[in-house]
């Protein structure tokens, strides 16, 4: 894959866990495929490409698709998933220049990957994991995310826990697509390239 594909595909992610939060502050469910492969990617390491760190291109469908209706047919009513992307993009820039807060999410992440064995990504153990990571680091960084959904799902704890995994998975794949050379001001002026890629990758993501 080139180096625009594999944007194209952490730029899923975010939007994917923009979405899925969406999904959970308003309903109290997200598509649970969906989910499993942004908890998934938390644990890549290592990856021989960037689609294997979603187990591969349909890991990002529901956020291929999120992508495409941003750049195409954007609901004025509901701005509150996009928002939560750019917001994570913005975030990254912010985290990176934070090494204390890199290093405890690291070794967080390390500490839960070591529990594998006894622990899936989504045993409710390691999205708590997770959420806490997220606490201790993201949420000290300005701008916080407020999401918006209704009270019921947003009160309930396993509900807030899976929302913050699911923002250190949107983190982790906005760093991600800066690493790969990913810049805020592409999704101006590279949109129709993007957009291209996005269907391409649909075709694939069965």
């Amino acid at each position: 894959m080139n180096r625009l594909t594999d944007r194209t595909l952490a730029l899923a992610a975010v939007y994917q866990a923009a979405a899925l939060t969406d999904s959970l502050a308003r309903t109290g469910n997200a598509d649970s495929s969906a989910f499993n492969s942004s908890l998934y990617s938390l644990f890549q390491q290592n990856p021989a490409t960037t689609a294997e760190v979603y187990g591969g291109v349909s890991g990002v469908r529901i956020g291929l698709l999120a992508l495409r209706k941003q750049f195409t047919d954007p609901d004025r009513k509901s701005l509150d998933a996009p928002k939560y992307a750019l917001t994570l993009l913005h975030l990254a820039d912010g985290l990176m220049k934070e090494p204390i807060y890199t290093d405890i999410i690291s070794e967080g992440i390390e500490d839960a990957a070591g529990k594998l064995d006894l622990y899936e990504p989504t045993h409710r153990n390691q999205i708590a994991a997770m959420a806490d990571i997220y606490k201790q680091t993201i949420s000290c960084i300005s701008p916080r995310i407020m999401v918006k959904g209704k009270p019921l799902h947003l009160q309930n704890p396993d509900t807030q826990n899976r929302i913050r995994a699911l923002l250190l998975a949107g983190i982790r794949s906005a760093i991600l697509w800066k690493q790969l050379g990913g810049k805020r001001l592409q999704l101006l002026f590279a949109r129709k390239r993007i957009l291209a890629e996005a269907e391409k990758l649909l075709e694939q993501a069965i």
